[in-house]
């Protein structure tokens, strides 16, 4: 039986996220995980689950308490910030080979598409981000937060905006061919 695979929006409601640039990270966040979803309900005949838009992250965290098996992957899609460039993709500090190994394919596949340098190698443990504990890798399944680019970076957010429709296709790919293992 195929993994199912939730999409999140990293942030909702009234949660804006980083904002820079002219751009709120909450709506890049939500275009994208719709453009993924598209993707895989349309090529791959693939129904994602996807969270609410007006939840704020810990609303989103609560609802998913008993959706999910072990084996489903949760996919938070956010956009870094803070004076950087590139592309990393953040695992559980305890995490398995299916997400390092996802999440290495999903930084090695962006950073071809954009040129974006894969920050750290691309894949990141939650102790090593700013936070050092990320609510998301609580759930019990395969968990992969993306930080996609940084938002405050007007290179990063240019090329984002010239290969997004690509972006998302390669995600759904890459999530589907997953799903299945």
């Amino acid at each position: 039986m195929p993994r199912t695979i939730f999409l999140s929006a990293g942030h909702g409601g009234t949660d804006p996220g980083a904002v820079a640039n002219g751009y709120i990270e909450r709506d890049l966040a939500i275009e994208l995980r719709l453009m993924i979803a598209n993707e895989l309900k349309n090529t791959y005949k693939v129904e994602p689950k996807v969270d609410p838009n007006p939840n704020k992250l810990v609303q989103t965290l609560a609802w998913l308490k008993g959706k999910f098996l072990g084996k489903d992957i949760l996919f938070d899609i956010h956009w870094n910030a803070g004076g950087g460039t590139g592309i990393e993709v953040i695992v559980p500090e305890v995490s398995s080979n299916f997400e390092r190994t996802l999440a290495q394919t999903l930084a090695d596949r962006i950073s071809a598409i954009t040129g974006w340098k894969k920050r750290g190698g691309g894949v990141k443990r939650e102790s090593d981000t700013a936070r050092k504990r990320l609510g998301w890798m609580r759930p019990n399944a395969e968990n992969i937060l993306i930080e996609i680019c940084f938002i405050d970076n007007k290179t990063d957010m240019a090329v984002y905006q010239s290969n997004k429709v690509t972006i998302a296709k390669v995600i759904a790919q890459i999530l589907y061919n997953f799903s299945k293992i």
